[in-house]
């Protein structure tokens, strides 16, 4: 299953799946098959059931889950007619990896961390595909980072590592965008990853059907069409399954809560000389098996 949160003719974000070229309206669909069996109030119940929020969507666990399974009439439309969002812009919790490739400290001149340094982002951050990233003002430095974002499905605490996987609903592609002249004020790395847009997540999230395994992904970055990054989730330094096992002994982890798991080596930031984005500048992103993010870049 791929999930997307998509609008048309300047209506709210509904939930859909992403079928080929084709978008299916859950909710809709959900309606239109209780409608069918003679069930009163199909279209509250359907949005009772399957919710236009994805954390709320996950939230709701097998309940949903089963009510897409029991889908017969399906309201689809096509993708090139509605307009795809980010897939979850209400995340509980976006914890983000740093230095998880070890080529990418090695570029940033930074040693290779015994546990995972992490820094929050928070919704605000979350960027729609297509629409521009916002450099702040003063920043000079505004940089690009292609990263496998971990959707997690379920609560999750003290989980073991063997485990950890099952926490897991699917995968999406974020870009943590990074004005690095903030970001090394201090010694904390928040300040440069927290600004309006520095966080596009899309196109959409596949589940662990589509993405079985999570560490044999292609990841890469194009700026203007020049290929900047390529890496592969097999060179992690701390791997899926021990994020989501080490962040749970931290923390509890929630349905819908996002975890960027860092980026690969090719940043500006590592360029001799350094190279760093600029107004009208176009960044795409791939990941395999996750569809292709791009977005262009504005002065805020």
């Amino acid at each position: 299953m791929k999930l997307v949160q998509f609008s048309q003719n300047g209506h709210a974000p509904r939930l859909g799946i992403l079928r080929g070229e084709a978008v299916v309206d859950l909710q809709a669909s959900y309606a239109a098959t209780l409608a069918k069996n003679g069930v009163g109030r199909a279209d509250a119940l359907a949005a009772a059931i399957l919710p236009s929020s994805t954390r709320a969507f996950l939230e709701a666990g097998p309940a949903a889950t089963d009510a897409i399974k029991s889908i017969t009439e399906w309201v689809t439309t096509p993708v090139n007619s509605v307009r795809l969002h980010a897939p979850i812009t209400d995340p509980g919790k976006i914890i983000c990896i740093g230095l998880n490739y070890r080529d990418h400290a090695e570029e940033s001149g930074m040693p290779v961390p015994p546990e995972p340094p992490m820094f929050p982002k928070w919704n605000n951050t979350i960027l729609d595909p297509g629409e521009p990233i916002l450099r702040p003002r003063g920043c000079t430095q505004l940089d690009w980072e292609v990263e496998l974002g971990v959707v997690i499905g379920r609560t999750a605490r003290f989980v073991p590592k063997e485990q950890a996987l099952d926490a897991v609903w699917g995968y999406t592609i974020i870009n943590d965008a990074s004005a690095r002249d903030f970001q090394f004020i201090t010694s904390q790395w928040m300040a440069g990853k927290i600004f309006e847009t520095a966080a596009p997540v899309g196109p959409y999230i596949a589940d662990r059907k589509e993405t079985p395994d999570p560490h044999a992904l292609e990841l890469r970055t194009w700026v203007n069409g020049k290929q900047m990054q390529s890496g592969n989730t097999k060179t992690f330094i701390f791997d899926v399954r021990y994020l989501v096992s080490y962040l749970s002994g931290l923390m509890t982890l929630a349905p819908g809560d996002l975890i960027a798991t860092g980026t690969p080596p090719g940043v500006g930031l590592g360029k001799k000389p350094p190279v760093y984005l600029q107004p009208g500048d176009v960044v795409t992103m791939e990941i395999t098996g996750l569809g292709r993010l791009e977005n262009p870049v504005k002065e805020a």
